[in-house]
């Protein structure tokens, strides 16, 4: 070989069988390839805020599976609050839409300034319609109204999301698995850490 001639180096052989991949992407078969997929996630950049470690992009999509969420779309849609997991409410209205029992949902903001109220009307299949209205005297009453971040930016939006969260859990906690949405996870105070003495 030339001085001048690269010699390039042999194409590493996987000591692993490779991840199956379907129609929807990777399909698992076990949780050591759970495991490779975090890895990798983490590895490319797109893990989200706070998924740093491979056991925390794991525990997102099982908690997303079991909401019949696909891998990527459950790192998108899960939240992790408080040491809790969440979803987030686009998440949790997409997954009670793909459920057989959902029927219909309709949202919109009502009335001005004070009077404004987020409105989520919610129809399952064999009940009839759940109306839910958070209103600017509810937010304020829970210590939310013009509270620095989402609430001062978005104010509409977040009484929507509200209106939202509680009208999905009220006829769908079944689909939600009892999983909160993470615009309400979020303002709720940090539990304060119990001291359990010297024993």
């Amino acid at each position: 070989m030339a001085e001048n001639e690269k010699q390039l180096p042999a194409t590493p052989k996987p000591d692993r069988a490779p991840l199956a991949v379907g129609q929807r992407g990777v399909e698992f078969h076990s949780v050591d390839e759970m495991f490779r997929f975090a890895e990798a996630v983490i590895q490319s950049g797109f893990a989200p805020k706070g998924f740093d470690k491979p056991q925390a992009v794991m525990i997102a999509m099982q908690m997303g599976a079991e909401l019949g969420l696909a891998p990527m779309q459950s790192l998108q849609s899960i939240a992790v609050i408080n040491g809790r997991p969440a979803i987030w409410g686009d998440g949790a209205l997409a997954v009670v839409q793909a459920s057989d029992a959902y029927e219909y949902h309709r949202e919109f903001v009502e009335g001005e300034a004070d009077n404004m109220a987020g409105v989520c009307a919610i129809k399952r299949r064999g009940s009839a319609e759940h109306v839910v209205r958070f209103s600017v005297a509810k937010a304020r009453k829970a210590g939310l109204w013009g509270k620095a971040g989402p609430w001062t930016q978005y104010p509409e939006r977040m009484l929507q999301m509200r209106a939202r969260g509680f009208a999905l859990r009220d006829q769908f906690a079944d689909v939600l698995r009892g999983m909160k949405t993470a615009e309400e996870a979020m303002d709720y105070p940090e539990p304060e850490k119990i001291d359990d003495g010297p024993y």
